[in-house]
């Protein structure tokens, strides 16, 4: 069956709407300039063999090994077992990375040189309600940034100005202003877009034993889960236990999904989000391509409302537009990137 681009529009239109969650993987970091996996399996190939060079590892080597077999960064980190201090090298090594990257699109954004099409994206969205909620397995912090960016709060489940606590209940207690409802005093939500990181953050760091969220630089190591991290799993597991709980909370909740640059590829999401690759609440997913998990989604979805906005090849970047009801139409435009829908569908 073919579909009618207006009704299309029309349809994610309506579905952008409070009640909604955001789901943002690794494809819009990419987008704004932040590595790949594969630029970061790159870089660690060059820098960890320089920094092991007094205290050698030989799974890195069956890692590198791996790596120029084909296998991604994940799966060839998942093979083997690494010291403690190779991980913790492997950990600085890729929040290096990222930061550098970060920090060029951060400087870009406050020169007036650029707009973060995530800031117009939820200047729309803000429209339709005053809270939403996000969850990301990414590690930087483009999406908080690009929201603070319009003028809308981010409540990170931290609480406190430069030494930030895990303290979910005072982090929403800030987003909420004193009125007055029928002269008596009462509490009003401001917008806000409360973000979970079960994969950790480049501004959280272990002080003294503690998890705390810290937006000043320190010469420590962020506490961020990579490839082969088992070792801050297990130190921080109540910490990311809870980010990763108020997400499930969130998933449960939510009465539609949308998933922007996302692969499906995390199991421990994707039990709340598409328990055996299968939606069970209305979805709009955005990619630049399908990973073969997502055709999946699409796929074992039938019945459900599931509409996906990718480009048509490698080389053709048109808009393939699929449905979980086997429709289809391709158009001239990008809508499958943030920007282009922003310009093009709301």
């Amino acid at each position: 069956m073919t579909l009618e681009l207006s009704k299309v529009k029309r349809n994610i239109q309506d579905h952008l709407q409070e009640g909604m969650l955001l789901v943002v993987g690794t494809g819009l970091s990419i987008a704004e300039g932040i590595p790949s996996m594969g630029q970061l399996a790159d870089y660690l190939k060059k820098e960890i063999p320089l920094k092991l060079a007094t205290a050698p590892d030989p799974a890195w080597n069956q890692i590198v090994s791996a790596l120029d077999a084909g296998d991604h960064l994940e799966a060839a980190m998942g093979k083997v077992t690494l010291k403690p201090t190779t991980v913790e090298k492997i950990i600085a090594a890729t929040a290096e990375l990222i930061s550098s990257a970060e920090q060029e699109v951060f400087s870009q954004v406050l020169t007036g040189t650029r707009v973060l099409p995530f800031t117009s994206f939820v200047k729309h969205l803000f429209k339709a309600g005053k809270k939403f909620h996000l969850i990301t397995p990414n590690y930087d912090r483009l999406i908080e940034f690009a929201t603070e960016a319009a003028e809308i709060g981010v409540d990170s489940r931290f609480f406190g100005y430069l030494l930030g606590r895990s303290n979910p209940k005072r982090s929403a207690d800030s987003h909420r202003e004193s009125c007055f409802t029928r002269k008596n005093p009462a509490f009003r939500p401001l917008p806000c877009l409360c973000v979970h990181k079960p994969h950790g953050s480049l501004d959280w760091f272990d002080v003294s034993g503690r998890l705390v969220r810290l937006p000043i630089n320190i010469d420590k190591i962020p506490v961020i889960i990579t490839p082969g991290a088992s070792k801050y799993r297990e130190s921080f597991r109540c910490a990311f236990d809870e980010q990763r709980t108020s997400g499930n909370r969130a998933a449960t909740n939510a009465t539609r999904l949308m998933f922007i640059g996302y692969g499906f590829n995390d199991d421990h999401l994707e039990q709340y989000l598409c328990p055996g690759l299968k939606l069970t609440k209305p979805t709009i997913i955005l990619a630049k391509e399908l990973t073969d998990n997502a055709k999946k989604v699409i796929e074992n979805s039938k019945g459900i409302d599931v509409i996906a906005l990718c480009t048509v090849s490698k080389t053709d970047l048109r808009t393939r537009i699929v449905t979980s009801n086997r429709e289809e139409l391709i158009v001239n435009e990008q809508f499958w990137n943030l920007e282009g829908f922003n310009k093009g569908v709301i």
